[in-house]
């Protein structure tokens, strides 16, 4: 390998570290400055998931649910941007297996990795293609979504969701709160105390009524936080990704400074070989 191409490669490894360092830097500042309000936000989510639960319960035990035309819809969010490692192609496989032997399902993939992935693979027979913007829906898209929720008995959000900032999992969330009361045996769901609890409870205005706003208002509060997750946990991976990248960037570059080194040494021996060369020739002639 002579000096020009070692140089060349060398510019690269720069190039890549460059950008690199660029992106983690991007990650770690919108990281600490979305993650306290986002882990905080997940309490406050949880318990109005919680009490949505104990309005269903109710409104199923007393007969005020009013069926829906449509059972159940599973959406994945995934992302239309690249760098997160490998977090997407987590989530599409814990997708693939958890729904595959769901019946009667309707499946909506968000964000164009994903959209590709299924695209090439052509592992669904079946799905509804949904291309936002940005990674962070708008009103108007999150309101179409909603909207779209609104029509199933059941909707399962799949999503990933940071644990720590070197662990991100693929889950769900059932944000319609119906996980408590229609179960399905493929899928493992958290537990709720309200339900075992026997609490007595007066409704005020009447029970349709409030299961009607958590149905429209709150659905779509539940939709926002599953991207406000989903956002958070991609943005930690890349984070993590980027710092990968820039050590295995400099790993190359010192490599290639080796090589570089070894290379000129070389040259250098060369030009020294051929200089006593052409001396001896000298000589010998001069002889």
């Amino acid at each position: 390998m002579i000096i020009k191409e070692i140089d060349a490669a060398l510019d690269e490894g720069q190039s890549l570290k460059v950008i690199a360092q660029a992106y983690s830097e991007i990650a770690n500042l919108k990281i600490r400055r979305i993650r306290a309000n986002v882990e905080r936000n997940r309490i406050f989510f949880d318990e109005i998931l919680k009490v949505y639960e104990t309005v269903k319960g109710l409104a199923i035990k007393k007969k005020a649910v009013v069926v829906k035309p449509k059972k159940r819809l599973c959406i994945l969010l995934t992302s239309n941007l690249r760098f997160y490692g490998s977090i997407n192609t987590a989530l599409v496989n814990y997708f693939v297996g958890s729904t595959r032997e769901l019946t009667d399902v309707d499946k909506v993939i968000v964000g164009k990795d994903g959209i590709n992935y299924f695209k090439a693979t052509k592992l669904l027979p079946k799905y509804q293609e949904i291309l936002l913007k940005e990674d962070m829906p708008t009103n108007k898209e999150l309101v179409n979504l909603a909207n779209l929720s609104s029509q199933y008995n059941q909707v399962l959000v799949f999503h990933s969701k940071l644990k720590s900032l070197l662990v991100q999992i693929a889950t769900f969330t059932d944000v319609t709160a119906t996980s408590l009361f229609k179960r399905d045996p493929y899928i493992k769901y958290p537990q709720s105390e309200e339900a075992k609890s026997g609490m007595r409870f007066i409704f005020e205005p009447e029970l349709p009524k409030i299961l009607s706003f958590f149905d429209s208002q709150i659905l779509t509060l539940l939709l926002e936080q599953t991207f406000l997750e989903s956002e958070l946990s991609r943005t930690a991976s890349r984070f993590i990704a980027m710092d990968t990248a820039e050590s295995e960037a400099n790993k190359f570059i010192k490599d290639y400074q080796k090589l570089k080194a070894l290379a000129k040494k070389s040259a250098d021996n060369n030009t020294i070989l051929e200089n006593f060369a052409t001396m001896m020739a000298v000589r010998s002639k001069m002889v």
